[in-house]
């Protein structure tokens, strides 16, 4: 997946997992259901592309029961 091809929902996706980056605060990792709240995009909407971006390697699942996500790296700044 390149830049060009990511959703809507992969860009909000990955914006808010990168919130926080350039400060001293903890970042990079959100539960799915703070992934909804957060962009506004419906459960199944998050879920399909949070699977889509694990597969890619953009994003890795650290804790199942959660399901927190952990942010890799974004495809927008290769």
């Amino acid at each position: 997946m390149s830049a060009s091809n990511l959703t809507g929902t992969d860009k909000a996706i990955l914006d808010v997992l990168k919130r926080g980056r350039d400060g001293n605060h903890p970042w990079g990792l959100a539960t799915k259901g703070y992934l909804v709240d957060e962009t506004g995009y419906s459960r199944n909407s998050v879920y399909n592309r949070l699977e889509v971006l694990e597969a890619r390697g953009y994003v890795k699942l650290v804790h199942e029961p959660t399901r927190l996500f952990e942010f890799v790296s974004d495809p927008r700044e290769d």
